[in-house]
């Protein structure tokens, strides 16, 4: 995967967007609630939304759950090990 910072954009290695990330709460991942049906989630009592945790998943994972559920959020972490920070389409 591929992210942008600076546009808060997540890409597929082939370039095509996954989702362009933009959460108004900005709650820290240690205050939400643990989803029950997947360990790789959390629940926020702001919005009632999961929010998956990118680095458990592959970005054809992550497109296809995006294009199934568009409201799912989605939480990245700059040091995880499947993603490569770019700044307008270069990788830095």
């Amino acid at each position: 995967m591929k992210f942008n910072p600076i546009t808060k954009e997540l890409y597929k290695e082939d370039g095509s967007l996954i989702k362009k990330l933009n959460c108004p709460y900005k709650v820290s991942w240690d205050k939400l609630i643990p989803a029950k049906e997947n360990p790789n989630a959390k629940l926020c009592s702001n919005c009632n939304h999961h929010i998956i945790d990118t680095s458990a998943y592959s970005d054809e994972e992550l497109f296809s759950m995006v294009q199934s559920k568009p409201d799912t959020c989605l939480k990245i972490n700059l040091n995880q090990n499947n993603i490569k920070i770019i700044n307008n389409g270069i990788l830095e």
